[in-house]
């Protein structure tokens, strides 16, 4: 991801930091410029743990995006990955389940459900039918949502045959490990990679950064000269996201 949004903005100085496990850590990071303008922008699609608590407390001078999600550019990542997998599987799929990590706060799988409905929208329009697409969490005890497994066999009652499973996650780890077994235990054939590092993602990632520079511009007179954003720690909860 750092590579494809330095291509897109070679004159912006962007860097990489961690929320724990790898370093710099996020606090690491922006300690390191000095009190230079920066500004993070978190590779996380929600608004649970990290985001609400991890990051304010790491930040420091700098000013936090917000979450990449919901956005267009995130259903034009998605629609990417489907494409691949449905490619790989030599058929298109007739429904879709939007797998997200899940959270166990209040309100942190909303993005999940929004960005569902986006896609769902979307997509159909793109095949001219009424192509499904359904939120499912992996997490167990999250605040709210299906498992995978209903939610496929939700799917099935209602005549759909050919159920893609498509990662609303960042990158490959445990999450995406377990999303590959159940799916495999629900006999889905079209399943797809994460999101991952793509250009729609890290054009995403600088329509964060822009909104957050002017937002930033507004109310403090600040210019914004430094981006640098934090990716989630394989080592959490899953409710802690």
């Amino acid at each position: 991801m750092l590579a494809y949004v330095r291509a897109l903005r070679p004159a912006l100085r962007v860097e990489m930091a961690f929320f724990d496990i790898h370093r710099p850590t996020v606090d690491e990071a922006v300690a390191a410029l000095h009190g230079a303008p920066a500004i993070v922008v978190p590779l996380l699609l929600g608004t649970g743990f990290h985001f609400s608590v991890d990051l304010p407390a790491l930040l420091g001078h700098a000013h936090a995006a917000r979450p990449l999600a919901p956005h267009p550019l995130l259903v034009e990542a998605l629609l990417h990955r489907l494409q691949e997998a449905e490619w790989h599987a030599g058929l298109p799929a007739d429904a879709v389940v939007l797998a997200a990590a899940g959270s166990r706060r209040p309100g942190g799988n909303d993005s999940a459900r929004a960005t569902a409905r986006d896609l769902g929208a979307e997509l159909s329009a793109r095949r001219g039918a009424p192509v499904p697409v359904r939120p499912a969490v992996l997490c167990d005890g999250a605040a709210d949502g299906l498992s995978l497994a209903r939610t496929v066999a939700d799917l099935r009652a209602e005549g759909r045959t050919r159920i893609a499973v498509l990662p609303y996650l960042m990158a490959s780890g445990r999450f995406s490990d377990r999303l590959t077994a159940e799916a495999g235990r629900a006999e889905c054939v079209i399943i797809a990679r994460p999101l991952g590092a793509q250009d729609a993602m890290a054009r995403l990632v600088l329509a964060r950064f822009d909104a957050c520079a002017r937002r930033a511009a507004t109310e403090g007179g600040v210019r914004a000269r430094v981006a640098r954003w934090g990716v989630p720690g394989v080592s959490d909860t899953a409710g802690r996201r």
